[in-house]
């Protein structure tokens, strides 16, 4: 008995030194000394209220645990424990933006008539860290790295919204500027993307800009996987980027998925040209499928002025599956031979200004683009990757009111591979649509010019909170099959029936209103 009262007393004196001891280092974590001193993150994302904090010098190597990274004033357990001569000098970022609207559209497709839709809009997630290395004899260095994720708030989650599917990163940046690896949107697309007033709404202006065929995917206005890039300071205005992202493919035409990936290369999660569902490629990725991929950009902002030249290469981009015989409605057939359009290097180029001055009523922002787009070594019949594009937007804003107009135009190609269906049935004989794979006429006999108009208003409750009102009309030519909303709303729209025939020159249009919120 007396034994067990003993063993007693040595427990309760041992739980008191504890809890002592643990009542110590929550009251030295808790003393102004300790306080961690709150940064605003460097980058253009996310917004200027405090996210996290960092502890600002070394600490001497007596000193115990200290708190380097802080929420919501809430501390969190520091890498670098009291045996450490240095503090980590980390500062994490929490950041997102959230872009909900409610659309009414119309196709201009005989079997679809006017629909809503409510979407998710380029919606995101992300963290971001960067670590000071200047306290470790390092001046002007730093290491950073991002993970950023698409949220599907209106959607029902695939794997396009899984951990990292949007820009995610590792790098360092020095005094002779920045080097990153991971995956990005590409310095060709980062470079005008602040042009366009409409993006992710129904009037983004990738229905025509860096869109070569028209459709849903805007090859030149992408994030590209497995890349490296780097990123120039900015030197008295001027910056460059340069990004190269590997193909990795072990087939030597490129339609097989790209080494680590389970999509075909140039394509989003099941995006168009996918391949989806499929979990390998034994059709192969033939529908845009490239190799390796070279992109740069040179801006120059200063004052009011913005100028811009970009330019991007896609290696060996496999077409060859636009090379079929089909039959069309009027007993006629449609050949592309095998090798008329093949495999061959596609590219872009585009220069663009703007102008941001004072008009007596507010400020004026003004932003034009000059694109061109070529596919090489194709037959020009079946070339409907090379045109030449423009764009113009204003924007006029009044106090917290923005009063934004844009015009895309698209120039004829010089041919096309696809077939069309009359946008005219119901037909006698014929069901509510026209069958799964019908063709009427051949899309290289008619013209494949395109224009779209977007208008609307903005209001901005903060510097983080706005909502929204755009309408957008989308004019394809009897041969062009252009989609309003691609490359960032929630779903696009586009000249399809209801068995996903191609009902070229249709013309579409679409309200949209919405609310976003940057955090």
């Amino acid at each position: 008995m007396v034994a067990r009262l003993d063993a007693l007393e040595r427990s309760n004196a041992k739980l008191a030194k504890e809890n002592a001891q643990l009542r110590e280092r929550v009251n030295h974590m808790a003393e102004p000394k300790a306080a961690a001193t709150a940064v605003a993150p460097a980058s253009p994302k996310g917004n200027p209220v405090l996210h996290a904090a960092v502890a600002p010098s070394p600490a001497p190597a007596s000193a115990p645990e200290h708190t380097v990274v802080s929420i919501g004033g809430a501390p969190l357990y520091s890498k670098a424990p009291g045996s450490n001569p240095f503090i980590d000098n980390t500062t994490v970022t929490l950041y997102g933006h959230v872009d909900l609207s409610g659309d009414i559209f119309n196709a201009g497709v005989y079997d679809q008539g006017t629909k809503f839709g409510v979407a998710s809009n380029l919606t995101y997630f992300g963290v971001r860290a960067r670590h000071n290395l200047d306290p470790y004899g390092y001046p002007g260095w730093a290491a950073v790295a991002q993970f950023e994720s698409l949220v599907e708030v209106a959607a029902v989650p695939t794997e396009r919204a899984a951990f990292g599917t949007r820009d995610s990163f590792l790098g360092m940046e020095t005094p002779w500027g920045t080097i990153k690896a991971g995956k990005a949107d590409t310095p060709y697309k980062k470079a005008t993307a602040k042009f366009d007033p409409f993006s992710a709404t129904l009037g983004d202006y990738n229905s025509i800009m860096g869109n070569t065929g028209g459709d849903l995917r805007a090859e030149f206005d992408w994030r590209a996987a497995h890349a490296i890039w780097y990123e120039s300071p900015v030197w008295n205005g001027f910056q460059a980027t340069f990004m190269i992202s590997p193909g990795q493919n072990t087939a030597k035409d490129n339609s097989d998925y790209a080494l680590g990936d389970f999509n075909c290369p140039a394509t989003s999660a099941r995006g168009s040209g996918s391949s989806f569902p499929l979990t390998s490629a034994p059709e192969g990725c033939t529908d845009g499928s490239y190799g390796n991929l070279y992109s740069a950009s040179l801006t120059y902002n200063q004052g009011g002025f913005t100028g811009v030249a970009a330019y991007e290469l896609h290696e060996g981009t496999n077409r060859t599956g636009d090379e079929a015989v089909t039959a069309l409605s009027n007993g006629t057939v449609l050949t592309v031979p095998p090798g008329a359009v093949g495999i061959a290097n596609e590219w872009a180029a585009k220069v663009g200004a703007g102008y941001k001055f004072n008009d007596m009523i507010g400020s004026l922002q003004l932003y034009g683009i000059y694109e061109i787009m070529r596919r090489q070594n194709t037959v020009a019949a079946f070339n409907e990757r090379s045109r030449d594009g423009y764009f113009l937007s204003a924007t006029q804003t009044i106090d917290k009111w923005d009063i934004n107009a844009s015009w895309a135009h698209a120039n004829a190609s010089p041919g096309s591979p696809g077939t069309g269906v009359l946008n005219a049935y119901p037909v006698p004989g014929v069901a509510v649509s026209a069958p799964a794979g019908a063709a009427d006429f051949a899309l290289n006999t008619v013209d494949s010019s395109a224009d779209q108009y977007a208008i609307g208003v903005k209001y901005h409750f903060s510097p983080f909170v706005s909502w929204y009102l755009v309408g957008s009309y989308l004019r394809n030519g009897p041969g062009a099959h252009y989609c309003l909303g691609v490359s960032g709303h929630g779903y696009g729209v586009c000249g399809r029936d209801a068995n996903n025939n191609v009902v070229a020159g249709n013309k579409t249009e679409a309200v949209t209103t919405g609310m976003t919120f940057d955090f």
